[in-house]
């Protein structure tokens, strides 16, 4: 009786430990495909934010231009100076709006997905939460640029101009935004005004956009921290 009962019972702690082991590699293989997971996660986003500092960068220096010529223009205003070239590339910048394009599919799939824990780290989920509800009111300042612009100075500057378009010896920003030719000078007083204006935005919209990178800075130091032993994502910023 009592072999029986020994033999059972080696055979129930075998059968338990087995269970028991079974458990801990499924369990241990979650772990690593969750880890792997996040870090592949992490690679993405880090990649993603790369390209978003370049864009942000971008964006910024054209709206350091926009408030320049802003202040080109009121003082050409207060001097009385006549039409020149100059004028007209000045005039041009007023009308630079841009458009931020920034990657979001990896935040938006780790969003929808539920995956965002994944990441296990408070501080870099708050981050992110942040860094992209600063991405969105970016987007609405840029509405209401681009708005003042199309709305409101290129109706005011099509009295005056006898093409808006792209101008090879008038580069406006990298080649990229229409110049103006003008046929006559508009109204001073008038374009003083939106270049006040716009200089305005433009000095408002370029302190969001030096924040949006500082956000970026702050979003790839954390996940530099978090993957730090990664080969994969490099060590500068």
């Amino acid at each position: 009786m009592k072999n029986i009962l020994a033999k059972g019972g080696v055979e129930f702690l075998a059968v338990f430990l087995g269970i028991a082991l079974s458990l801990w590699v499924d369990e241990y293989q979650k772990a690593k495909e969750s880890k792997e997971l996040s870090n592949k996660i992490l690679n993405r986003l880090y990649k993603n934010l790369e390209a978003d500092s370049t864009d942000g960068l971008w964006n910024k220096k054209a709206h350091d231009l926009v408030m320049d010529s802003g202040d080109y223009i009121l003082n050409w205003y207060r001097k009385n100076d006549e039409l020149n070239d100059s004028l007209e590339i000045h005039l041009s910048r007023l009308a630079i709006a841009t458009t931020l394009v920034n990657i979001e599919e990896e935040y938006n799939a780790l969003k929808s997905s539920g995956r965002m824990e994944l990441l296990e780290d408070e501080k870099l989920v708050t981050a992110l939460h942040d860094y992209y509800s600063w991405v969105n009111y970016i987007k609405i300042m840029q509405i209401n640029i681009r708005s003042i612009v199309v709305d409101q100075y290129l109706p005011f500057m099509s009295n005056y101009s006898e093409y808006f378009g792209l101008i090879k010896d008038k580069n406006i920003y990298d080649n990229t935004y229409p110049a103006f030719e003008l046929h006559s000078i508009p109204p001073k007083k008038k374009v003083s005004h939106y270049a006040s204006h716009l200089a305005t935005y433009g000095f408002y919209a370029s302190g969001v956009y030096a924040t949006y990178m500082d956000k970026v800075i702050y979003l790839r130091k954390l996940i530099r921290q978090k993957n730090k032993t990664s080969s994969s994502i490099s060590e500068t910023s």
